[in-house]
């Protein structure tokens, strides 16, 4: 059976202005812009604030997008331990559910579809095929996708301890292919490892960093943009 299936793609009567004009934590729609379909990969180490960043985009989102969580970290209880100490109140406009694998299934394709978080196990291979089926479920949606980034690597160099931050997630380059907008998180440290479409001109979003720490409820605080070692 041949598949013969190729859609036209009206490019000439697209709107190259058509930017979805999301809001993110750290302010990082200021350097990024973002368009319809397009992915967006929030990696992280443990306990580096993978969940808070998603959970704080969906706060700043809930009320002028159609947003579906799916959630494979936490119960019920701890999510909304979690969702009072952002301020989420309880009848947050927002939808969330249980789901652990073949998300390509189950997402809307118009609506932002939160991911936290996406979870092969040992089959790392697999993570950039399961991002690609995303990318191709969605029409008008977003995809924001919370995926676990390795231990970093520890040297020894002249006899000085090294610690080496990984910037992707399990599944290494592969979970970059589809991405739009990557972002790091490691050692309170948040880097913009890739953003396509810089929201000013002139000024390259990639490799930007952010330093943080975190406050008494696990939100962000003391937020830093730097240039390798330097804080602005």
């Amino acid at each position: 059976c041949v598949d013969s299936d190729a859609p036209i793609i009206d490019w000439r009567g697209a709107n190259s202005q058509n930017v979805v004009p999301l809001k993110w934590p750290f302010e990082i729609e200021k350097y990024a812009l973002i368009y319809p379909k397009n992915i967006v990969i929030i990696a992280g180490s443990k306990q580096e604030g993978k969940t808070t960043f998603l959970y704080n985009f969906i706060k700043l989102n809930m009320y002028t997008y159609l947003i579906d969580l799916f959630n494979s970290e936490t119960g019920a209880e701890q999510m909304k331990d979690r969702f009072t100490d952002l301020g989420i109140p309880l009848d947050a406009p927002f939808e969330a559910r249980e789901r652990y694998d073949n998300f390509a299934d189950i997402i809307h394709p118009e609506h932002i579809s939160v991911i936290d978080y996406l979870d092969l196990n040992s089959e790392f291979y697999l993570a950039g095929a399961e991002i690609d089926a995303i990318f191709r479920k969605l029409t008008t949606g977003i995809a924001v996708i919370g995926m676990q980034i390795p231990p970093p690597t520890v040297s020894i160099i002249k006899g000085v301890r090294k610690v080496i931050d990984r910037d992707y997630a399990y599944g290494g380059g592969t979970t970059a292919k589809r991405a739009f907008i990557y972002i790091s998180l490691s050692s309170h440290r948040l880097k913009l490892k890739h953003a396509k479409k810089p929201a000013q001109k002139n000024v390259s979003p990639e490799n930007m960093q952010w330093s943080y720490q975190f406050d008494e409820n696990g939100q962000f605080a003391n937020i830093q943009r730097f240039y390798g070692d330097d804080l602005l």
